[in-house]
């Protein structure tokens, strides 16, 4: 009798801990987010990115790797879907005034070999970002690293709201720039940390901001999760699409 109590007392902490998981850490829907790409190289998922047009995906500057192969339509990153393609990069193009040391200015565009054929599984995100808002219904993407240093199998979308400016900079005093906006949960569990897949950040329903950095340990309460902002760079984005689409 001890015994069977001992396990029923262990079964209900193990699925208390799972409902924490799952208060704090949304799973990812297979048609949620279409736009969501994985970046693989060496076989591995490396980072996180975000399709912004048919044929290409913005990511981390930081993420820079002589080869990347790109997917679409990933849920599992063990196992292949339906709906899930694979492109090769045949061209990546950093911001110009990215540097490495402060993370400012950490964009970097990939240019695919192919245009993706939209489905309800695969279509890029609005690029057109609310910069007026500042306490945004907001939502991270990506395979976030777990205390053992591993990626899950299955992306989480947890939910975040904007922070003031004077508080990201009073977290990181000296290391918040212009180009950056930062993002944090309310509860333990839900805010960006190192380790994040370069994933980007949803603000109603439109791309505000793609991982930069951010402290640890992942999920202590009120860390916060630092995003290069898509606000101070969209016109560096749409001109490089553009100068693509005129053959330039």
């Amino acid at each position: 009798m001890r015994t069977l109590s001992l396990w029923l007392l262990l079964l209900a902490s193990a699925w208390a801990e799972e409902q924490d998981k799952v208060m704090h850490s949304s799973p990812y829907h297979l048609d949620a987010h279409p736009f969501q790409a994985a970046l693989f190289t060496s076989g591995h998922l490396f980072c996180g990115g975000v399709l912004v047009d048919r044929q290409w995906v913005l990511t981390a500057a930081h993420c820079k790797k002589p080869q990347l192969q790109v997917y679409l339509g990933k849920h599992n990153l063990h196992h292949q879907g339906s709906s899930e393609e694979e492109f090769t990069v045949v061209r990546k193009v950093v911001h110009p005034n990215y540097r490495p040391k402060t993370r400012d200015n950490d964009l970097m565009l990939l240019h695919l070999a192919r245009p993706v054929k939209t489905s309800h599984r695969i279509q890029p995100l609005p690029k057109e970002p609310n910069c007026s808002a500042h306490k945004s219904h907001c939502q991270t993407l990506g395979w976030d690293k777990t205390e053992e240093s591993v990626f899950p199998d299955n992306i989480n979308c947890p939910e975040v709201h904007l922070v003031p400016k004077t508080d990201c900079e009073g977290a990181y005093p000296g290391h918040i720039t212009r180009t950056m906006v930062c993002a944090s949960s309310d509860q333990e569990g839900a805010d960006s940390c190192q380790g994040d897949s370069e994933g980007p950040l949803i603000c109603d329903n439109h791309l505000r901001g793609i991982m930069a950095w951010g402290d640890s340990p992942s999920g202590s309460k009120n860390k916060l999760g630092v995003y290069t902002d898509i606000c101070m760079h969209l016109q560096w984005v749409k001109n490089i699409i553009r100068q693509d689409d005129s053959g330039l």
